[in-house]
């Protein structure tokens, strides 16, 4: 959607349904911010107990184990 659509929308938006559609958006990244760090920490516990339940060390596959890693300057 171009800019002056977008804008448009906007405006339709506000002034037919009163509904700001910034303010929605931000509430809703917000929203997923927070829910995306609860689920983190609870990984992080999980992992936690997990990696203690095992003796503290936990051998992963090649695959799993490269994931992240940036890949070395030629």
């Amino acid at each position: 959607m171009q800019t002056g659509q977008r804008d448009r929308m906007k405006y339709l938006f506000r002034e037919i349904l009163g509904v700001d559609v910034d303010r929605i958006v931000k509430q809703v990244v917000a929203k997923v911010s927070v829910d995306r760090a609860k689920q983190v920490q609870k990984n992080s516990t999980e992992w936690k107990k997990y990696m203690s339940e095992e003796g503290g060390v936990v051998l992963l596959p090649a695959n799993v184990a490269g994931i992240g890693r940036r890949s070395p300057k030629r």
